[in-house]
């Protein structure tokens, strides 16, 4: 119970730094989705069938705190998570030695796919405040998100025994 609580809260922080500090302190202004880095990080690690709850979790949490429509980020999370972990199983990335660098480019690739759904999803439900494709945002979310990651990555995947969600689902034998 304890290490969910811990997972919890440590979402929330991520979720809540997202979106007031971050902004401030990254390149155009575009913070990086430092809750969707942690989505894919865990996604990578464990089984899709175990973490799907975290990933919807994670995305209602996010919704909440950028007061943005309840779902949105919680069915793309879901998708990304699926697509991490089929991707992951098929690089068992959990035991590589360059595990890194594979889950740097699904970062990439999760942030163009979470930014598209954002947008598709957005439209879907009929959002006022649409907002439109934009390069130059999608550049900068990507270097952000990378940036994010060399700094999070290995304090998060070193912390296997405080976060449950980190274990890795492939042991080498």
């Amino acid at each position: 119970m304890y290490q969910k609580i811990l997972t919890f809260g440590l979402i929330y922080l991520a979720a809540v730094a997202s979106e007031s500090l971050f902004p401030a302190l990254f390149f155009g202004h575009v913070a990086p989705d430092m809750v969707l880095i942690l989505v894919i990080i865990w996604s990578s690690r464990k089984s899709f069938e175990s973490f799907w709850l975290w990933a919807i979790g994670a995305g209602l949490i996010l919704d909440a705190v950028t007061l943005e429509r309840i779902g949105i980020s919680a069915i793309s999370f879901l998708l990304i998570s699926f697509a991490i972990n089929f991707l992951s199983k098929r690089f068992f990335i959990g035991q590589r030695s360059r595990a890194f660098f594979w889950v740097a480019m699904l970062v990439a690739g999760g942030t163009m796919l979470n930014y598209l759904l954002g947008i598709g999803l957005s439209a879907a439900v009929g959002n006022l405040t649409l907002r439109a494709f934009d390069a130059r945002i999608l550049i900068f979310k990507i270097i952000n998100n990378l940036l994010v990651l060399a700094v999070i990555y290995w304090p998060v995947v070193s912390s296997r025994q405080i976060f449950p969600a980190l274990e890795p689902r492939l042991v080498a034998r």
